[in-house]
């Protein structure tokens, strides 16, 4: 025997090799796998926010920091909790500093204010701004990290802290989503972090909470939830969980909305639009989104539009663009919307599916482009690029380029 080889591994048996082969095989063999998370329980229908304190009893907490909308706040809308916290012995803390969507200075006194009282739960009570915050707080106050690391790819940070949500409005799903937007310091840009323990452990849905908003205002973050559902059934990864969820959700909110915009206080079409709107949240948590959101959340910051509107307004254009591979989604998609007949090919129903988005954006007082909205065309560029880098642009269905985003830019501000 060669002295040389004496360092040398035996040769495999048989049976390592076999072994090898075999956990080879299995690694591979899983096909087609999806996985689909939700709150661990959910409450919803009217009246239902007077049993928050039986609710949070039973999980064992003890002391609530409340994540507000100041407007919420200031119109009384969080006394029935309060009056259900104290009579089940919990004590909570208000914290109503949340005005449109929050930037990092505000998350960070909220931050402050959790610590300092010790609380063990924080519950978002108000619109999809003040439940983002809630869930960044939440997160944040358990790790210590950053939001910019939070936002940071491979993120492994765990919540120790209790998580709620309370939405006053019936659009931006964030009750049952894994996602957090929150505006950074310069308000020209968002951190989007998305982390299964922004996931509230407690939703509780109120349709009666609702009942006040403006119509503006309730046809903006419906059409939200209708881009949540549209995005989440067509995207990459959507799974047939999420596509049942979406595809109901869009039914409802093309039932619902125009009558919630025009009369608020129907309480059957409130409640109707808050559950479609808890299904197109939990359909694009579990499923992506696409080019809408990848678009909107760069000119909402730089621009000020409200993220409803600018999804609302982006929707038919990126519809239009993801038309090439989304027929069959689209032309589904018409047959909800109430817009087909017989005798239609798939593609005729595709198109009529976006003509239909198109007028109901119009029925509700929406407006059809972003003519008004003063972007640039001078930064089209550095919007599209921004654009490619979002977290929602990778489940979009259509491969999309920078020159691709201009484009559609150029046609969505022209008049």
């Amino acid at each position: 025997m060669n002295p040389l080889d004496s360092h040398l591994d035996p040769p495999l048996g048989t049976k390592a090799i076999e072994q090898i082969v075999t956990c080879t095989l299995d690694e591979l063999a899983p096909q087609g796998l999806f996985s689909f998370n939700a709150p661990r329980q959910t409450l919803m229908g009217e009246g239902a926010i007077l049993k928050i304190g039986a609710l949070l009893t039973h999980l064992g907490v003890t002391r609530v920091l409340v994540v507000a909308d100041r407007v919420v706040y200031e119109k009384g809308l969080t006394q029935s909790m309060q009056r259900s916290l104290e009579r089940a012995g919990i004590s909570s803390i208000i914290f109503p500093g949340i005005e449109r969507e929050p930037d990092e200075a505000v998350v960070a006194r909220a931050i402050e204010l959790l610590i300092s009282e010790r609380a063990d739960f924080v519950l978002g009570f108000g619109g999809g701004s003040a439940l983002d915050a809630a869930k960044a707080i939440a997160l944040a106050g358990s790790t210590g990290a950053t939001l910019h690391t939070m936002a940071a790819p491979g993120f492994s940070g765990s919540r120790s802290i209790g998580l709620g949500a309370v939405p006053t409005t019936a659009g931006t799903g964030s009750e049952v989503t894994d996602i957090s937007v929150i505006m950074r310091a310069d308000r020209q840009h968002k951190y989007v972090i998305k982390h299964l323990d922004l996931m509230p452990n407690l939703s509780i849905v109120d349709p009666a909470l609702m009942l006040n908003l403006p119509p503006r205002v309730t046809a903006a973050i419906g059409i939200d939830a209708l881009t949540h559902a549209i995005e989440a059934y067509a995207a990459r990864s959507s799974h047939p969980l999420a596509k049942a969820l979406a595809i109901c959700a869009i039914q409802s909110i093309a039932e619902a909305l125009p009558i919630v915009v025009g009369n608020g206080r129907d309480m059957a079409a409130r409640l109707t639009m808050a559950t479609a709107a808890y299904k197109a949240g939990l359909a694009f948590s579990n499923s992506g989104l696409g080019l809408v959101h990848a678009i909107s959340h760069q000119i909402g910051a730089r621009y000020q539009i409200a993220h409803g509107i600018a999804n609302g307004i982006l929707l038919p254009y990126v519809m239009r663009f993801n038309a090439l591979v989304c027929q069959r989604e689209y032309a589904a998609i018409a047959h909800m919307l109430g817009v087909t007949h017989s005798g239609m090919t798939q593609r005729e129903q595709c198109m009529a599916s976006i003509a239909a988005v198109s007028q109901l954006l119009a029925d509700i007082g929406l407006p059809g482009n972003l003519a008004a909205s003063g972007i640039s065309p001078a930064e089209f560029s550095s919007i599209a690029a921004e654009a490619l880098a979002d977290v929602c642009i990778k489940d979009n269905p259509r491969d999309v380029t920078e020159a691709d985003i201009v484009q559609l830019l150029e046609e969505a501000c022209s008049t």
